[in-house]
């Protein structure tokens, strides 16, 4: 019975943090959305009094305000890159490894396996690398995402404002999101 309770708490807890990862994606929302109507509202059609005037700034601020949104949201909507299902162990490799109690067959065992697999990098150690929590060989330039519980291929980081992981696909999307942000804040 105590065992039920706590995987119930360690599920409730992953749920918890899976809802509260988003907060710091809604606080940029926030912001981004409080930014445009102290612009558009009280600067541009309050304060800004010539209608040329206006018209320019607010046909300025919008190119670089949709440019910005749009590139956001990609980064953070573009799905993770995994390793494709060759990098997976099959059922008997995988029980054949977790059965193996020396450390120094597992490896021999992993290496056999990866032969025929395009992997060139090591461990430290020399040992082919290998993620356990995902079960698979994992291919150059590939970690293990703990915060998504996958792993990505060429990934670079975790980004907790945008709550994925930043990675081949969407650094360029998150690069070009990161300069219309700063121009925006010096407006």
């Amino acid at each position: 019975m105590r065992r039920g309770w706590k995987m119930a708490l360690s599920g409730g807890l992953r749920c918890c943090r899976r809802v509260l990862s988003w907060v710091p994606v809604l606080v940029i929302v926030l912001v981004v959305l409080w930014s445009y109507y102290a612009y558009v509202f009280e600067l541009c059609l309050v304060t800004v009094l010539s209608p040329a005037e206006k018209v320019i700034y607010l046909i300025f601020y919008h190119a670089i305000f949709v440019f910005f949104t749009w590139t956001y949201w990609k980064s953070i909507f573009t799905l993770p890159q995994q390793p494709n299902q060759k990098f997976h162990l099959s059922y008997t490799d995988k029980e054949r490894y977790e059965n193996e109690e020396r450390p120094e067959v597992q490896k021999q065992m992993l290496v056999d396996m990866a032969k025929k697999l395009p992997v060139y990098t090591r461990t430290g150690s020399g040992a082919v690398r290998f993620c356990d929590r995902c079960n698979l060989i994992k291919p150059d330039r590939c970690h293990h995402c703990s915060v998504c519980a996958m792993c990505v291929l060429k990934m670079d980081h975790h980004c907790p404002w945008g709550n994925y992981p930043v990675f081949a696909l969407s650094s360029m999307s998150f690069f070009f999101s990161l300069w219309p942000a700063c121009f925006l804040s010096a407006l």
